[in-house]
């Protein structure tokens, strides 16, 4: 009986975890493809009511030569595919804070919302995101 109430609790709290990250995250480290191609997004899932999504870039870095990135473009899509994020993309530099990525007036309640980013040259890349999705 015992074994089988800690089993519970672990698998709750282990619930709990995955949750709490699937809203809000940081150094996640994300591969962006050459050519400027959106990545696939990461879904997010909404608890509050604000009509944003706050994300930074902590770093970016070409697979292979010089590291001369300093920039990424993120943006909010919706379920099927629809832009969401008012102003379309917005450009995240690196090491300079959070950025505020606004809703398109109407879609703040889309749940979940998927965050996607792309490289700011032809070049494929890593990068190190932080996002929180309120």
């Amino acid at each position: 009986m015992r074994k089988k109430v800690t089993t519970i609790v672990v698998a709750m709290a282990m619930m709990l975890i995955m949750s709490i990250s699937a809203y809000a995250a940081e150094g996640v480290l994300i591969s962006i493809p050459a050519n400027q191609v959106w990545t696939s997004g990461i879904a997010l899932t909404r608890v509050g009511t604000f009509n944003y999504v706050t994300v930074s870039l902590d770093s970016v870095y070409p697979l292979e030569g010089k590291d001369d990135f300093h920039r990424i473009q993120a943006r909010l899509t919706n379920s099927i595919g629809h832009v969401v994020s008012e102003s379309g993309s917005v450009l995240l530099t690196e090491g300079a804070g959070s950025v505020q990525i606004d809703f398109k007036p109407g879609f703040g309640n889309t749940n979940p919302v998927y965050l996607q980013f792309r490289g700011n040259s032809n070049e494929a890349a890593k990068a190190v995101v932080n996002y929180d999705a309120h």
